[in-house]
């Protein structure tokens, strides 16, 4: 049920754009601060990041964010959950309250305290689309959820309780929790969890509200909608990239599906639009179990090189493996002082992130450049393309498959034989006989380089 939900989700949005004749890709998204573009996310699960599994246990490990690189701190549902024994954190019982497994209210303020000071944002999960059974809006009017024709509450796919966003009173209840955990605790932004599940119309109300406590509130919809960020949201989900990145690394479609998925969804969004990047979250499958370090790696560099936000799930920069767990305790293999191999390599995948992140935030052309997709001779492999802005110009190329390949990329040679390595140390030299840049990369290989200007003659 929850993959049908999720199919509707991805595929309703366009279909009713189509059938209305809407041009949303010949619309501006709503204008944001500069720093939106900047930003990146890290989804922190707190059953896994520390082995206490709460929030004051987390608060220590923000510094590790921090030196990671991201400037958003996303947590995964803190609101009081249902009383069934088996509820998910999805499952909320009380919006408005902090469940006693993450901790208290004070908690949480010293974990937001925490990461304003390390100069990170904190952004909080929460969950409109259905309620746990036991939710106090059951209590405080049953009237609040949907019916069924014969007027029993009705079940959403998951199966929960709908609320009935029809309701004025739904909809200031709900928004005012909204204002609550941003003006009494600081929050700086929400990922709204099944967003394109609710109208449109009151994320806009919201919005508003919002607004009038932190004009620079970010709101993350978990959805493809075209029409959120026309006025309410700041970020969408981009659920058919991923799905398309994951064909490829798993499956082994060809790499052009991964342009095809973007260029459809830049001609449906909005113009200006902020897409989320990701290849590993807490509804999936750990990324490097489905598509192997290496491949898992190749997606990252990808994810960070294109434009958009990218976003990497806790542990994923270290090749934490295991899956997510919902209530009970899985903490993340941060080190294995036991097995130098494997400490080896949970640091060079450590140092890794960090170029990326720190690449990404000290070249404007990979936060507010284009993108220009280049041709090459290995499209079941190979993505290529430059990042360009003002005179600045990147160089990506991205090895999708496991198999070593030779690559001739549509760019004369004579004006790209050698780049500035971005994420090794050098130069890339390009054999100057093909006529066009051409390389060889190894399995899930990379170039991603600047393009070196030429130097004035010196008299």
């Amino acid at each position: 049920m929850r993959l049908i939900l999720f199919v509707l989700m991805v595929v309703l949005p366009f279909g009713t754009a189509l059938s209305q004749n809407l041009t949303f890709g010949s619309r501006d998204a709503r204008p944001v601060p500069s720093w939106v573009n900047r930003a990146s996310i890290y989804e922190l699960w707190l059953n896994a990041f520390s082995p206490e599994g709460n929030l004051r246990g987390a608060i220590p490990g923000l510094q590790r964010i921090a030196d990671l690189g991201a400037t958003i701190v996303y947590l995964g549902p803190i609101a009081k959950r249902s009383a069934s024994p088996k509820a998910s954190p999805y499952s909320i019982a009380d919006y408005n309250s902090i469940d006693p497994e993450c901790g208290t209210e004070q908690d949480l303020r010293d974990f937001v305290a925490g990461a304003h000071k390390l100069h990170l944002k904190v952004m909080l999960d929460i969950v409109y689309y259905h309620t746990a059974p036991d939710n106090n809006m059951m209590q405080k009017d049953p009237a609040f959820f949907v019916k069924t024709e014969d007027g029993k509450i009705a079940r959403g796919f998951w199966p929960q309780p709908l609320p009935d966003f029809s309701k004025p009173e739904v909809r200031k209840y709900l928004t005012d929790s909204l204002v609550h955990w941003s003006r009494d605790f600081g929050i700086d932004g929400f990922r709204c969890d099944v967003g394109g599940g609710i109208p449109e119309s009151f994320w806009v109300e919201a919005r508003r509200e919002l607004d009038k406590v932190n004009p620079e509130i970010v709101l993350l919809s978990e959805s493809d909608r075209p029409d959120d960020q026309l006025e309410a949201f700041d970020i969408n989900y981009n659920f058919n990239y991923y799905l398309a990145l994951r064909s490829v690394l798993r499956d082994g479609s060809p790499a052009l599906a991964v342009r095809k998925s973007w260029e459809s969804m830049h001609a449906t969004m909005p113009k200006g639009a902020r897409l989320l990047h990701f290849s590993d979250n807490h509804d999936w499958p750990r990324a490097v179990m489905l598509f192997g370090e290496k491949g898992a790696m190749a997606a990252s560099v990808l994810n960070f090189t294109l434009d958009g936000i990218p976003f990497i799930y806790n542990g994923q920069e270290v090749d934490d493996p295991t899956a997510t767990a919902w209530r009970k305790l899985a903490p993340i293999r941060w080190t294995d002082p036991g097995n130098p191999a494997d400490r080896e390599s949970i640091e060079g995948t450590l140092s890794m992130y960090k170029k990326l992140f720190a690449m990404r935030s000290s070249e404007p052309a990979l936060t507010s450049g284009s993108v220009n997709w280049i041709d090459n001779d290995q499209p079941d492999s190979v993505l290529s393309f430059l990042r360009k802005l003002g005179n600045t110009e990147i160089l990506c190329i991205i090895n999708l498959s496991n198999r070593n390949v030779h690559v001739t990329i549509d760019l004369p040679v004579m004006d790209y034989y050698a780049v500035q390595n971005l994420l090794s140390p050098g130069k890339t030299w390009f054999s100057l006989y093909s006529g066009r840049v051409s390389a060889d990369l190894t399995a899930f290989g990379y170039i991603v380089s600047k393009k070196i200007p030429l130097s004035p003659l010196e008299r």
